[in-house]
């Protein structure tokens, strides 16, 4: 009965919006960089299961992690040192198959691009030589990506699949509509949308 009230809402096109005091609505992700989570990134990492995939030369390898349960892979998993098959290709990684596979000790897996397919960036991508960036944060990545990735000597890159994590794509789309970066930039417009009339808020626009 005391403090306000914090409403989330979706509409139709599955964005996140956040209502304080039955108020103006706006993005979740306002809300959340007001809470202290400054970048898309963060953000990101925060409710999303984040893989890591090694670049090397000419092969893409996928960090061993509870994320390829229910995955089925282009390649065999073979173990490290008796060189028997752990996995065979396109067969289900169970439950069970992935605790082999930590027992064994594989620490990486062979993966093809289709193996990837619905992959999206979790941080910015840079090309460290150039200063150029490749592709943002929360972008998807094509398999043309994955090859100028690799000619700009990038060797790691962390990525998240929205259609197949429990949280869905909701809070992607929404970041995707999200044009501010900053907590400050946060923090003025949920004061603006709840104190519109506000002058204090007029100017903190400007």
């Amino acid at each position: 009965y005391r403090g306000s009230w914090v409403e989330f809402e979706f509409d139709t096109k599955s964005i996140l919006y956040v209502r304080i005091d039955r108020k103006r609505k706006f993005l979740g992700s306002i809300f959340l960089r007001a809470l202290g989570m400054k970048s898309n990134e963060e953000i990101l990492r925060t409710f999303y299961q984040v893989e890591r995939i090694a670049l090397r030369e000419k092969d893409l390898l996928w960090n061993v992690s509870e994320g390829l349960v229910d995955r089925k892979l282009s390649h065999e998993i073979r173990h490290p040192r008796s060189d028997e098959t752990l996995v065979g290709a396109h067969k289900r990684i169970t439950e069970p198959l992935y605790k082999e596979l930590v027992k064994a000790r594989v620490t990486q897996v062979k993966v093809a691009l289709a193996d990837l397919e619905g992959a999206y960036s979790v941080g910015d991508l840079v090309n460290r030589q150039t200063g150029e960036v490749l592709l943002e944060a929360n972008k998807p990545l094509t398999a043309e990506l994955w090859a100028a990735l690799a000619e700009a000597g990038i060797t790691e890159v962390d990525v998240f699949f929205p259609e197949r994590d429990d949280i869905g794509v909701v809070l992607s789309l929404t970041l995707r509509k999200d044009t501010l970066k900053t907590t400050q930039e946060a923090l003025i417009e949920i004061y603006r949308k709840l104190r519109p009339g506000d002058p204090s808020a007029r100017r903190a626009r400007r």
